[in-house]
């Protein structure tokens, strides 16, 4: 497991896509939808998945002496480095942007804030969820499952935006800058952990199922 996971952060994620990370200092650009910045790693992922299959990464992995479950592993690990890596990079952008650039928040889209984290987990979740499982289920294939994940993961995006804008006491609670309104975005954040988690173990379950029945 330990080589797989190697292979993949050594040969499998090259230098140059680490730096979309950079792209969620975009949060600190003033009235600005801040779900942009943080979703430059689902179209990271995209691409680290694509140049595998075009180098042929499939077929090199698929004649290591390995379990598949472990190149399942590996591959769902590439997509965690890559949206923790992005989240971790968007932290301190959010920091200065809530805190001493724009204090009055945003009039486009969520505040920088605790909610807007978990919430973001929540949406890697559903593309994760969509996208690793399809995907297995030819271990090649990026296009299509890259697709309906996308369009999955701008729906969820979408249908928040839409539910804290429609409803004023669930703006006033989660799309706030307001000391007084942290409790409940951390518990917002709590359930976006656990919601990422346990989507990413059901995309694992479901994917190593896809694969075993895939011949390469």
């Amino acid at each position: 497991m330990k080589n797989i996971l190697c292979k993949e952060l050594k040969l499998v994620i090259l230098p140059g896509f680490y730096l979309f990370s950079l792209l969620s200092f975009m949060l600190l650009i003033p009235q600005y939808p801040y779900f942009v910045g943080v979703s430059y790693a689902v179209f990271a992922i995209f691409l680290v998945f694509n140049a595998a299959q075009a180098s042929n990464d499939h077929r090199f992995t698929a004649m290591l002496p390995v379990p598949r479950r472990h190149i399942v592993l590996g591959k769902h690990v590439t997509a965690m480095v890559l949206e923790g890596i992005q989240l971790l990079v968007a932290i301190p952008a959010a920091i200065l942007s809530s805190l001493v650039l724009y204090p009055q928040g945003n009039s486009v889209g969520m505040d920088a804030n605790f909610a807007f984290f978990g919430f973001t987990l929540m949406a890697y979740s559903v593309y994760n969820l969509i996208f690793l499982p399809w995907y297995f289920r030819t271990g090649y294939r990026t296009g299509i499952p890259t697709a309906v994940a996308m369009a999955g993961y701008l729906l969820f995006i979408g249908l928040i935006e839409l539910t804290v804008n429609l409803f004023p006491a669930v703006h006033a609670a989660v799309d706030s800058l307001d000391p007084s309104t942290i409790p409940v975005q951390l518990i917002v954040l709590a359930v976006g952990a656990l919601v990422y988690c346990g989507a990413t173990w059901l995309s694992y379950r479901i994917s190593v199922k896809n694969f075993e029945r895939v011949s390469l």
